[in-house]
């Protein structure tokens, strides 16, 4: 839907080794990635674990794209690398930076002066406030809210809701209102 929203993208094809799924909203899905079909395409990676997406974005061969629905808002001075997707309703302010393979999930805000490591899913209606950094392969649960200038470290795991208060370590779980870290 979000290539359906902006109407200068035209979607291939799908690539998915399950081979029950013939199509994906009649776009046709290819099996198994192959680099010799659609060689002048972008390619977007749409899994939503960031160490799946990881491992697979070093398989592929293709240039990424990235994808935008009509209905976010960016701010002119903020940046999203390639392979990043932003949902419907995202807000993103300025002066932020995404990193590669990101996903700004449908409705969260990620306010100014942030910056955002690659892999990393900010699920939906999550708030994350000016001046913070969050570290690669990282996910931020849904409707988490995240203070300003707060640091996360990398493939940190953030529970819904959780109300992060004070910088995360690398790797740790943090769960609750106000966010305890559950594992480091």
């Amino acid at each position: 839907s979000i290539a359906e929203s902006n109407n200068s993208i035209k979607v291939e094809g799908v690539f998915d080794h399950n081979e029950t799924i013939k199509s994906l909203d009649g776009i046709e899905n290819f099996g198994g990635y192959s680099s010799d079909l659609f060689k002048d395409a972008s390619a977007i990676i749409a899994i939503g674990d960031n160490q799946l997406r990881k491992t697979v974005a070093k398989t592929i061969d293709h240039s990424f794209g990235k994808l935008i629905h009509s209905t976010s808002v960016i701010d002119r001075l903020s940046s999203i690398d390639v392979g990043s997707v932003v949902m419907h309703n995202a807000v993103i302010q300025r002066n932020t930076k995404i990193g590669k393979h990101c996903i700004i999930n449908t409705s969260s805000c990620v306010d100014h002066d942030c910056l955002i490591g690659d892999f990393v899913h900010v699920a939906p209606n999550t708030t994350v406030c000016g001046g913070v950094t969050i570290g690669s392969g990282t996910l931020v649960g849904a409707a988490a809210v995240i203070i300003p200038q707060i640091t996360i470290g990398t493939n940190v795991v953030i529970g819904a809701g959780a109300v992060i208060n004070q910088d995360i370590p690398d790797g740790a779980t943090v769960v609750g209102n106000p966010g305890k870290i559950i594992v480091k």
